[in-house]
C-alpha cells in the first residue's frame, strides 16, 4: 500500500485563492517539474520527460507575466546540475 496517485499543476499554477490575500504562509499548488526531479532523484519512474516539462513551466511563467515558485524552473539545467555534483 501507498500513495500512487499525486496532484501537482506545472510551475504551481494556482493554488488557494486566499493565499494572496490573508494568509501569505497559505499552500500553493505543488509545482509538477519539482515533484518529478523528486521522485526521479529518489528512483521513482515517472515517464515524464523532465526537461520538457520544464520548458513547459518557463512557457508558462512567461505567459503568465510573474514569477511563478517552481524551483527546478530557476535552477540551471539538469545536466549541468548533475554534471556538477557527480561523486565519480
Amino acid at each position: 500500500m501507498g500513495v500512487d496517485l499525486f496532484d501537482s499543476s506545472v510551475a504551481g499554477l494556482g493554488g488557494c485563492p486566499f493565499g494572496a490575500f490573508k494568509d501569505r504562509n497559505a499552500a500553493g499548488n505543488v509545482c509538477t517539474e519539482d515533484m518529478v526531479f523528486m521522485c526521479e532523484e529518489m528512483g521513482i519512474e515517472t515517464g515524464i520527460d523532465l526537461e520538457k516539462m520544464i520548458e513547459a513551466a518557463r512557457i508558462t511563467e512567461s505567459i503568465i507575466g510573474r514569477t511563478l515558485p517552481g524551483k527546478i524552473m530557476h535552477s540551471r539545467s539538469l545536466a549541468t546540475f548533475r554534471k556538477g555534483t557527480s561523486t565519480s
